[in-house]
């Protein structure tokens, strides 16, 4: 869990580092049609488009480096403290308070509420607006000079570079850039709202399915019980009654067989006495008994119950298909442990199928959805002719997602 949401912060930063690039580049493209006039002098704040822009290139490396979402969090709340402290120098070179310069610390904030920690978040917005009001007091105490960069012997509606700026910057070039930062906020929940809905649904389907795989299964305990177990008792008693003691206890020592195979069948004691290994090895054993040839590669260590009972219950539905289905000659079991995972195979030299034609039953989709639930991935892959192959992977530390 925690590594998916650090994937997902990741992937989610790097988007509004792609929509900083471009705003960014957008404003860099203004001042170089402005700086293009031949009436309008180089000021310094036309840098500060750049140097932002270039600062994108090392956050988004820092980002990918980290490890953890508090690590991530960190390092974005550094690249927002600079982002409002460049906005200031941006803001005393536009003129302070004379201008629009407390609209340019938007973007930064909306980014640190929206993406930071609370906490966070308000010291991000506590350095925008500290750093503004810091400018207006210095200027107008006189520390600082106030510099407005449009002033000249015109007034400013007769003064050419003042107009061009003012509808390039605070016009064309902030409403769009806010238009697509809103748009890119709202893409990002619209994605997060189809996820969630995804899972919602993912976990109906599965409890239904649950449902009906129980009801399923007691219809089958029952019928074996009554098929299998009753008719050796009653058989027994007959035996009993007609005075054949060897006879009935012959027949009593087969229930008791039968209700152990049954017992097996539910939950193996070896995959909680021993591990996933030994109850494989039985399993493998007994589905060996139809003629199909097995190999495996199995590992020996221990697993968190959750992990064993999935991997457990994914091959054994595995090779249910191949033994009701493949018509194969051969199938191979693998199950090793790799970087944190436990990786698992099943694969088969039978009649394979086309993927896009299985049914939404109780098989492959219900095997997809016990490894989904404990964060890990399950994958097919088959051909007519080219028999099929069920690969998955599950996290050695499970967190159950719903």
């Amino acid at each position: 869990m925690r590594e998916e949401r650090l994937r997902e912060t990741q992937a989610i930063i790097e988007r509004t580092i792609l929509v900083r690039r471009v705003t960014l580049g957008i404003f860099c493209l203004i001042a170089v049609v402005i700086l293009g006039f031949p009436r309008f002098p180089f000021n310094p704040l036309f840098t500060v488009p750049f140097v932002w822009l270039i600062l994108t290139f090392p956050f988004r490396y820092l980002i990918r480096q980290q490890r953890s979402v508090r690590s991530l969090h960190n390092v974005h709340a550094a690249f927002l403290s600079a982002e409002a402290v460049l906005v200031t120098y941006l803001v005393h070179r536009l003129g302070g308070v004379a201008w629009v310069g407390v609209l340019f610390y938007l973007f930064t904030v909306m980014y640190a509420n929206f993406f930071l920690p609370k906490y966070a978040g308000y010291v991000v917005t506590a350095i925008a607006v500290g750093g503004y009001a810091l400018v207006a007091f210095l200027e107008y105490f006189g520390i600082i000079p106030h510099i407005f960069p449009f002033a000249g012997e015109e007034r400013p509606f007769r003064d050419l570079a003042y107009v061009l700026t003012t509808v390039l910057v605070g016009g064309v070039g902030f409403y769009s850039v806010l238009a697509f930062t809103v748009r890119a906020f709202a893409s990002l929940y619209e994605r997060k709202n189809l996820e969630l809905l995804r899972r919602e649904r993912a976990l109906a389907r599965l409890s239904a399915k649950l449902l009906t795989a129980q009801e399923e299964e007691r219809r089958r305990i029952a019928r074996k019980i009554h098929d299998e177990v009753g008719q050796i008792l009653a058989a027994a008693r007959w035996a009993l009654a007609a005075g054949e003691k060897g006879e009935a206890e012959e027949l009593l020592a087969q229930g008791i067989e039968a209700l152990r195979d049954l017992a097996r069948e539910l939950r193996p004691p070896l995959l909680d006495e021993a591990g996933l290994a030994p109850a494989l090895r039985r399993l493998l054993s007994a589905f060996s008994a139809t003629g199909i040839e097995v190999r495996a590669e199995i590992a020996e260590e221990r697993y968190p119950e959750l992990v064993e009972t999935v991997a457990f219950r994914v091959i054994q539905e595995a090779l249910e298909n191949v033994r009701r289905h493949a018509q194969a000659r051969r199938v191979w079991v693998r199950v090793e442990e790799e970087n944190g995972w436990l990786m698992g195979e099943v694969r088969d030299d039978g009649r394979g199928f086309e993927p896009a034609c299985v049914s939404e039953g109780l098989g492959l989709p219900g095997m997809r959805e016990w490894v989904e639930l404990l964060g890990g991935s399950l994958a097919l892959e088959s051909r007519p002719g080219q028999g099929t192959r069920v690969v998955f992977r599950l996290p050695l530390r499970p967190q159950v997602h719903s």
